[in-house]
């Protein structure tokens, strides 16, 4: 059974092997993930299958803002749902917390872009060479009010993210 739980010192020996196998020389550092710990405004949740990590989200939350900081799921785990659960727990976690929700997904990351699209986010600026081989991000955001909306089959009230250019390569 998939199962999303706050994360734990003991489980950075996962995390970092799912890091490094997704990020490669982006990956954070253990120093970077145990600094995480240090930090009031960081969340950070694993989602176990069988009492096994396979994927981590790391959450920074201001006021009434919150920043997927980092995402992944092991690559024997892609396509089997782990990716979407656990942004969905992180939107229902953070509902009603905040407003807005933002991430940067590589402009190239079409699959993860449908997923995030699928959940409510939409593309709101791109930003150029934001990755350190040069490719862009895209940032995307959903309004958290919309996503409670959507949950609650009502029509939203809350105003929509402005659209930036949606084609991805």
């Amino acid at each position: 059974m998939c199962n999303v739980r706050a994360m734990r010192g003991e489980d950075l020996p996962e995390v970092l092997k799912i890091s490094q196998e997704c990020f490669g020389p982006d990956a954070w550092s253990r120093k970077a993930f145990e600094r995480e710990f240090e930090l009031k405004h960081s969340h950070k949740f694993v989602i176990e299958e069988g009492g096994k990590v396979v994927g981590y989200a790391v959450v920074w939350k201001f006021s009434e803002e919150v920043s997927l900081m980092s995402i992944a799921v092991g690559r024997d785990h892609w396509g089997k749902g782990y990716g979407k659960r656990l942004m969905t727990f992180l939107v229902e976690h953070f509902r009603d917390q905040a407003k807005r929700f933002f991430l940067d997904v590589r402009r190239s990351n079409v699959r993860a872009i449908r997923l995030y699209q699928s959940l409510g986010f939409r593309i709101v600026s791109e930003r150029r060479g934001y990755y350190s081989d040069g490719e862009s991000a895209l940032q995307m955001a959903l309004e958290l009010q919309e996503a409670e909306d959507a949950h609650k089959g009502t029509p939203s009230q809350a105003p929509t993210v402005g659209g930036a250019d949606t084609k991805t390569h």
